[in-house]
């Protein structure tokens, strides 16, 4: 059976940068834990990356969340050191402009994974944007979000987004 492990835009900024928040640093071994298991046999590797430009602040995205963030090439739009070597072995890498990704879901649709599994950042705005688009995209596929390797900065909308997660049929593990 083919499955899918997406690690979500677990980036510099979101863990110490400009949008770094303590609980993101924190799940760092965990991500890395599931990473270091992964049979890449019948698990393919999708890494999304949030990537902007300097112009960010005038797009829709940067008038909801008005701080630069993730802009590609510099330190804060790369991932951890640690995790860096997964890079290459991942089967697609998805560079998005805003919280989901319609050319992940479009991969995902055209796809014959039975499971997929996702963690990351933020868990009640990316995460949980791009577990809806899988949702819709692979509608038979079985889908699993890693609590503990995913993280918010608010308590309160991380557990209304699980909440809506479980509610679609999404299994909080």
């Amino acid at each position: 059976m083919k499955k899918a492990f997406v690690l979500i835009d677990y980036q510099n900024d979101f863990i110490t940068g400009s949008l770094g928040f303590e609980k993101a640093l924190k799940i760092e071994n965990k991500i890395l834990n599931l990473l270091n298991n992964i049979n890449f046999n019948d698990t393919d590797l999708l890494i999304t990356f949030d990537t902007h430009d300097n112009d960010y602040l005038n797009s829709n995205e940067g008038k909801l969340l008005p701080i630069k963030h993730c802009i590609q090439n510099t330190l804060g739009w790369q991932m951890p050191k640690n995790l860096q070597k997964y890079i290459p072995k991942a089967k697609k890498i998805f560079y998005k402009n805003t919280f989901g990704s319609l050319e992940l879901a479009n991969f995902i649709n055209k796809s014959t994974y039975k499971e997929l599994y996702f963690c990351g950042l933020v868990s009640h705005i990316c995460v949980f944007c791009n577990i809806i688009l899988a949702f819709s995209a692979k509608p038979d596929a079985k889908l699993f979000l890693y609590q503990e390797a995913s993280a918010s900065f608010d308590v309160n909308l991380e557990e209304s987004s699980y909440n809506l997660l479980k509610a679609y049929g999404i299994k909080i593990i």
